[in-house]
């Protein structure tokens, strides 16, 4: 589960309606999370998302989302380990 926090380099479960993942066309992917901020006086905001897939098919493009496409991603889970 994801419990907030920097999620910079992290590989994470995110949810989102605009993504359509090319295997399961659902609004579900597993990838590398990236992101850029603008820090201001009242707080910051995120600029973008980049999700990168952790694989050598070329097929595999980043995701990126930028303004409204950040309205509804939602971070579902944290890759942590591998389970025995």
């Amino acid at each position: 589960k994801d419990t907030g926090g920097s999620r910079n380099g992290k590989i994470v479960l995110a949810h989102q309606n605009f993504i359509q993942d090319a295997d399961f066309g659902n609004g579900f992917t597993v990838k590398l999370y990236e992101s850029k901020k603008a820090v201001s006086e009242e707080g910051w905001k995120h600029l973008s998302i980049t999700l990168k897939p952790q694989t050598n098919n070329p097929d595999y493009e980043d995701l990126i989302l930028e303004e409204d496409e950040l309205t509804d991603l939602k971070i579902e889970g944290i890759f942590v380990e591998v389970l025995k």
